[in-house]
């Protein structure tokens, strides 16, 4: 550690040279910058010319100024009124005590001077000077670093206003293209209709016209027929998912019972299990929720539907169903022992119209729909799947929804 003793400056004024002498010889040992003054006008003048003194030894019996007229002087100054003085007289009596801590005395050292007695008052003195300067250098470092601090949280806080007006900015401009978009799919999905009936029409009165019997016109009028279908059912996704997106009315909102809904759902693909041999297993720690019906049968059927669609041809299917409390609400887990996802094409999984396996028919909006109508209800929806093991989707339900 730096030694601290040449940062200390003593002023000893004393009109007879002999004392500065002693003194000087004894704090010397010390390593102190010591300053002599023989009077207390030569006193005054190096005060005024140095700085930052850590003490004044100052003798009261001088001539023209005495010790106690040049401390009232001194401390006059207010860049000097922090100084300590000690006050060195042979008058030991408490009147000129008195006068001295009137005259700002911090302490009194009576001649003859003991050396110890010296050293030990001049340490005290140089001691605390030490503890406040390094206080005072804590403090300033520690104003800097607040003000660097503060600085900082003013940058952070513009970047992050910028950053916020530009989300906000970007939010709005995707909710007028969401906005548009959906109500170019509810326009596409009613203004179609007519045409597609006419066209379909048209098409069916030309069959039944030129009713021919060869392989090319039958060929051709089952492609017809087929492409008019796919154009049909195009349609009926577009509503169904116009209808979902513009769906955001409680007033259908209602108890219902998983069991119950499940197997509503496990009737209608009642031929699909039974041709996979699919096995569908229920654990409902949580058996009601306040929901819509229509979306909760979608969500459900979508989701059991698709466990038992997309099976592996290695093993039979087990589609297992579970309910339990979850933190924020009500947690569905849907597992399969499928064909699994690969993770690399997970993202995909909820786009519209997105489909990842061809095999299996279907139109690439079911799980599209189920997120929108978890996401609509304040929830979300997760996937774990591992590739040829099995996928599981949880649901989780806002409190809001638990009964």
């Amino acid at each position: 550690m730096e030694n601290l003793s040449s940062e200390i400056k003593i002023l000893i004024v004393d009109d007879r040279p002999d004392n500065l002498v002693s003194m000087q010889t004894v704090l010397e040992k010390d390593g102190y910058t010591l300053f002599k003054a023989s009077s207390g006008e030569q006193a005054l003048k190096i005060l005024l010319r140095e700085v930052d003194f850590t003490l004044i030894l100052m003798d009261v019996l001088m001539p023209n100024l005495n010790g106690f007229e040049t401390a009232s002087l001194i401390y006059e100054r207010e860049k000097l009124k922090h100084i300590p003085i000690i006050f060195i007289t042979a008058n030991n009596n408490d009147n000129n005590a008195f006068k001295g801590y009137l005259a700002g005395a911090a302490d009194y050292i009576y001649k003859p001077i003991n050396p110890d007695l010296l050293r030990a008052k001049v340490s005290v003195f140089v001691e605390l000077y030490r503890k406040n300067h390094l206080l005072i250098a804590q403090e300033k470092k520690l104003l800097q670093i607040n003000n660097e601090l503060e600085e900082r949280v003013q940058k952070r806080t513009e970047e992050l206003y910028k950053k916020n007006t530009e989300l906000e900015a970007k939010n709005t401009e995707l909710i007028r293209v969401n906005n548009d978009l959906d109500n170019f799919i509810y326009t596409a999905s009613h203004d179609l209709k007519a045409p597609v009936a006419n066209i379909e029409g048209l098409l069916n009165a030309l069959f039944t016209e030129f009713n021919l019997d060869n392989e090319h016109y039958l060929k051709i009028k089952e492609m017809t027929i087929f492409s008019i279908n796919k154009f049909k059912n195009t349609i009926l996704d577009l509503t169904k998912i116009s209808n979902v997106q513009k769906d955001n009315n409680d007033s259908d909102i209602e108890s219902l019972n998983f069991k119950e809904l499940i197997e509503d759902v496990k009737s209608t693909i009642k031929d699909t299990i039974e041709k996979n041999k699919a096995q569908i297993i229920t654990n409902l720690a949580v058996s009601e929720i306040k929901f819509s019906k229509k979306n909760m049968r979608s969500i459900l059927y979508n989701l059991i539907s698709n466990a038992v669609k997309y099976c592996s041809p290695d093993r039979l299917p087990v589609v297992t169903i579970t309910t339990k409390k979850a933190d924020d609400g009500i947690l569905l887990s849907v597992s399969d022992n499928g064909l699994g996802i690969d993770p690399d094409y997970q993202h995909k999984l909820f786009g519209m119209f997105k489909r990842l396996h061809d095999h299996v028919e279907g139109s690439g909006i079911g799980l599209y729909i189920v997120k929108r109508i978890i996401e609509n209800n304040g929830g979300r929806i997760e996937v774990k799947s591992e590739l040829d093991a099995g996928t599981t989707f949880n649901v989780y339900f806002k409190t809001k929804n638990a009964l």
